[in-house]
């Protein structure tokens, strides 16, 4: 379900610093004045007798159009993949974080499958992100490809090592319309 932003806003927040912490993710400030424009979607536990309450976030991820959100590490990428391309045709998919504490099974699978539908209603026609490295292998079996042999340092977080990836919807949409 799509996360609404105020409160919405800070649950992501704790689960980031949560999956950070496990990561060993150091924090670093940086202007993220944009993100309102991001569409974000979460994954809720619930439980029986506790429907009153609004339920945990344990899972999440955010994408969004780089025409109405320029702040990315899309400078990081390759010219020419963004050669005749429309700054609306790219999205750029990323935040996917899971509370390591949650024990529950196939969140994972709930997670790849909504990504999936999510991509699948939008269409981009080029689709960029920059997993963590524990993320890369999920990443790859969506049918991304990736830039350079190795992961790199994330320009906005210590100790965070990221891959970029990307992918053109045309190339990932071919396996499920043959």
């Amino acid at each position: 379900r799509t996360i609404g932003p105020p409160v919405g806003f800070r649950e992501l927040a704790a689960l980031h610093r949560k999956t950070g912490n496990s990561l060993n993710v150091q924090e670093k400030r940086v202007n993220m004045l944009l993100w309102p424009l991001a569409l974000h979607f979460g994954f809720y536990q619930k439980k029986r007798g506790q429907e009153r309450r609004r339920p945990p976030l344990i899972g999440a991820f955010w994408a969004r159009c780089l025409g109405e959100a320029p702040l990315t590490l899309g400078h990081l990428y390759p010219a020419v993949l963004f050669k005749d391309l429309m700054a609306s045709d790219v999205w750029e998919f990323g935040g996917m974080v899971i509370d390591v504490n949650y024990q529950g099974k196939g969140l994972v699978k709930l997670l790849s499958d909504t990504a999936r539908i999510f991509l699948f209603s939008r269409r981009p026609r080029l689709l960029i992100t920059n997993p963590v490295e524990p993320l890369y292998e999920m990443y790859k079996q969506f049918g991304l490809k990736t830039v350079g042999n190795k992961p790199i340092e994330h320009p906005h977080a210590f100790n965070v090592k990221v891959w970029l990836m990307y992918g053109r919807f045309d190339d990932l949409s071919k396996p499920y319309f043959m």
